[in-house]
């Protein structure tokens, strides 16, 4: 049981790191910004005059990299969030919010959307496909799991995989079919966070805010599913509206956040992790926790992305994963120690 205390200290430390991060990476990318800078513009953007500053400097900041920086923000919160939500109704640590059929269904989507020039939203066609085919895919995994009034968590797992595998074999038949498209589909499904818009953020932030706030709402639900379905039936709680309402909730926001970043892998299945580690438990904690932490992890990874190669910005979805393996493998090796996981 973690102390009060030690709990609002860690929790504190988290937030300031994240704040932080977002400031400082203001600065980061193929012109560097310095410290002064990043404060008149963001000063200037919010109407306190802290100094004058250069027009170029002011766009570069308000208008390229905030918006950039919020959406990492919101896509790290999200796929945390999931992935905590996800392990407690699946009662799996290797679960994630892709399990359920979010990414084959969004890669799907996206891969229609590219190989056959369908332009009918614009410039949003490509995220509109993706969200749409992402809820569709998980819906079909509810439906197709559906037995005698509930959803069996192994059923919906294996369910999942199997619908996932058929619709990657369309984006495979999709692939060969229009071979010369092959860089922009990789490139979105090794997924970026490169010319995310404050329109963009405008329809997904929001998004990701509250159905966190709703699924950390749920926390007690949460805590009773993850000792099973008996135990929340013990204690009066709907399994299977608890889970309906806490996958819809994960579906919609990580669907969102997908459409405009593409596939980014490790950050739900890693944070959580770490926030029990640090917390516990309980998601009253788990939940807030992975999204800060998957927030912060996302902003510091775009960094990365952009300063490895100069003048190039690498796929995010490289650096998460060459970074999330090996942490993975550790903190794996830290809950074996702790028999956090044994029966």
């Amino acid at each position: 049981m973690v102390s009060h205390g030690r709990t609002y200290t860690i929790f504190s430390i988290s937030i300031i790191a994240f704040f932080l991060s977002f400031f400082l990476s203001l600065g980061v990318g193929s012109v560097n910004v310095e410290f002064f800078t990043i404060l008149r513009s963001v000063g200037e953007q919010i109407g306190i005059n802290v100094g004058s500053v250069k027009y170029s400097d002011y766009i570069i900041v308000t208008q390229l990299r905030e918006p950039e920086i919020l959406g990492a923000a919101a896509v790290g919160a999200s796929l945390g969030v999931g992935g905590a939500v996800i392990q407690s109704i699946f009662r799996n640590p290797i679960s994630e919010p892709y399990i359920t059929g979010v990414s084959s269904g969004a890669t799907l989507g996206a891969v229609i959307a590219i190989v056959f020039g369908i332009t009918v939203f614009g410039i949003f066609t490509l995220p509109i496909f993706a969200f749409i085919f992402a809820i569709l895919i998980v819906s079909g995994v509810y439906v197709l799991s559906f037995r005698n009034g509930r959803t069996p968590p192994v059923v919906f797992l294996l369910t999942g995989i199997a619908i996932s595998l058929f619709a990657t074999s369309f984006v495979a038949l999709l692939l060969y079919s229009k071979p010369a498209l092959e860089n922009r589909i990789f490139y979105w499904i090794l997924g970026s966070l490169s010319g995310i818009s404050w329109l963009d953020d405008m329809i997904v932030v929001p998004l990701v805010i509250v159905t966190s706030l709703i699924l950390g709402s749920m926390y007690r639900q949460l805590n009773a599913l993850q000792m099973g379905e008996i135990y929340a039936k013990s204690v009066g709680v709907n399994a299977e509206k608890s889970k309906l309402a806490a996958i819809g909730l994960t579906t919609v926001a990580v669907s969102a956040c997908v459409s405009i970043s593409g596939l980014i892998g490790f950050v739900g299945l890693i944070f959580p992790h770490v926030s029990r580690l640090l917390y516990g438990g309980s998601n009253k904690y788990v939940i807030p926790s992975s999204a800060i932490l998957g927030a912060t992890f996302l902003i510091l990874s775009n960094d990365l992305a952009h300063l490895i190669i100069k003048g190039e910005v690498l796929p995010i979805g490289i650096i998460t994963g060459i970074i999330g393996v090996p942490f993975f493998m550790i903190l794996m090796a830290k809950i074996s120690k702790r028999g956090y996981y044994s029966a």
